[in-house]
């Protein structure tokens, strides 16, 4: 029984290192429970996410969400798109799974994740909500990972990690200002919809992100300061997303209805934080 529990404790010792960056001296990263799930089970736990993202509801037309396109099986969260029928604004069903938690703050985040082959989104990022600050509000927005397995017009989401920090000020006009600062993008090898890859972020503080690629460090952004000096202050909840985009044109219904291609796969979903060593 010893050996076998050191063999497990090596292992789990092995594996978290083998994700995570190095730590700073003193620290360690630890597990943080509430934003990290293997999927190994029958059905998505619903005391960790919501199978229908609360935070934001309709999603952007022509997709919107369904709690019926999520399911956890084979190991994986499944997102499958597929068509809608019945309403005049949106006619795809994607998926926003969402945290319940809503305290993500400074640490290590990561997701394996297998896009579907078709024009939507396979999407892992984190996000708050609006606070005021008299009639001006602000909120943050922080894209580890944007993938498109089927690229049928710009850009190229398919071969490139796409990762971004939105500043989202809206001054007392009400005009909504986004204001970004894109990652200059790392080589997805092979396609991000032909294989599993790791997508992380190490959110180190409120003005620096280090972004990883399969275990790799690829880039670093720092939030605009343009508003605030600390824009990347306040916790955040987590989503992992599939939608339609306004500049890539939408999946046939026969794309759709291909099981082949249809559906994102997320292995797992993994969290850390640093923690003095004891």
């Amino acid at each position: 029984m010893k050996v076998l529990f050191y063999t497990t404790l090596l292992f789990f010792c092995f594996h978290l290192s083998a994700q995570t960056p190095e730590p700073p001296e003193g620290y360690q990263w630890v597990v943080n429970e509430k934003f990290s799930d293997e999927f190994n089970g029958s059905k998505i736990d619903a005391k960790k996410w919501y199978d229908r993202s609360p935070y934001w509801v309709n999603g952007r037309p022509p997709a919107t969400f369904r709690a019926y396109s999520v399911s956890v099986k084979d190991g994986n969260l499944q997102i499958k798109n597929s068509v809608l029928e019945g309403d005049s604004i949106y006619n795809i069903a994607g998926g926003a799974v969402a945290s319940a938690a809503r305290d993500a703050h400074y640490g290590y985040y990561e997701s394996r994740i297998k896009a579907s082959s078709i024009s939507m989104s396979s999407t892992f990022w984190l996000k708050n909500k609006r606070i005021k600050n008299g009639c001006v509000t602000e909120q943050q927005e922080l894209d580890i990972v944007e993938i498109v397995g089927q690229q049928k017009r710009a850009g190229d989401f398919r071969t490139t990690m796409k990762s971004n920090a939105h500043f989202i000020d809206t001054p007392c006009d009400g005009k909504e200002k986004y204001i970004s600062a894109p990652g200059p993008g790392a080589k997805i090898e092979p396609p991000a919809n032909e294989a599993y890859h790791i997508y992380g972020c190490w959110w180190v503080d409120a003005t620096t992100l280090h972004f990883y690629l399969d275990g790799k460090f690829v880039y670093t952004i720092n939030p605009s300061t343009a508003i605030r000096e600390d824009p990347f202050y306040r916790p955040m909840y987590m989503h992992l997303v599939t939608e339609t985009y306004n500049w890539e044109t939408p999946p046939t219904p026969e794309e759709l209805a291909d099981d082949s291609r249809n559906t994102t796969y997320y292995d797992w979903v993994r969290a850390y934080t640093l923690e003095p060593v004891d």
